[in-house]
């Protein structure tokens, strides 16, 4: 998974690139797939979905009928497939007023996608990346699963490779926890168990 994710994150990063300015975005990112919702309505909406589809050389569905509710289904480089559609503007976003850019979030993928290469494959399997883009910063969550309660400090581990300062602590479902990268990025983290 860690190359792999490593790989979805720098495709991802390579398509906002092309995109030119986006409404904020949020990223749900895993080995072989990206979950990417545009948080805005109206014209602004429409306007993001028509730069993601035309970065793609696609059109989003519902997009031809002038609606701004438009699914984008495309594959990206190698075997990532890239699901894209609108989402509610974040709450208390004031519209116009913004201090994160598409830029900027294709700046902090490549930073994280070095550190997903770094995450062991074996440990992390079918883990989650989220980057959320709520128009003042990003949020950035890796969410994995253990199969036992047993695994859970072990999954938590594999899952806080590379972060500085990390601390977790029990939840009814698992560990939450939180870190940084070397850049000073904080991280939060989820070891949810399965049984």
């Amino acid at each position: 998974m860690s190359l792999a994710l490593a790989r979805c994150v720098e495709a991802v990063a390579r398509l906002l690139d092309g995109c030119d300015l986006l409404e904020p975005v949020r990223l749900c990112m895993s080995d072989r797939d990206v979950q990417a919702e545009v948080c805005a309505s109206g014209p602004a909406a429409s306007v993001s979905m028509a730069r993601l589809a035309a970065a793609t050389g696609s059109e989003a569905a519902g997009q031809a009928d002038g609606r701004d509710d438009g699914v984008l289904t495309v594959d990206l480089e190698g075997d990532v497939v890239m699901v894209a559609a609108v989402d509610a503007p974040v709450r208390g976003a004031v519209p116009g007023v913004r201090s994160t850019s598409t830029p900027a979030a294709a700046v902090l993928l490549r930073t994280l996608a070095s550190w997903a290469a770094a995450l062991d494959p074996d440990l992390l399997r079918g883990a989650q990346l989220w980057v959320e883009d709520d128009g003042r910063d990003f949020t950035v969550r890796l969410l994995a699963t253990a199969a036992r309660g047993d695994d859970l400090e072990t999954v938590a581990a594999a899952a806080s490779a590379g972060l500085q300062g990390t601390r977790t602590r029990r939840t009814d479902s698992g560990l939450d926890g939180r870190g940084s990268l070397p850049c000073g990025r904080l991280v939060h983290l989820a070891v949810v168990c399965l049984s």
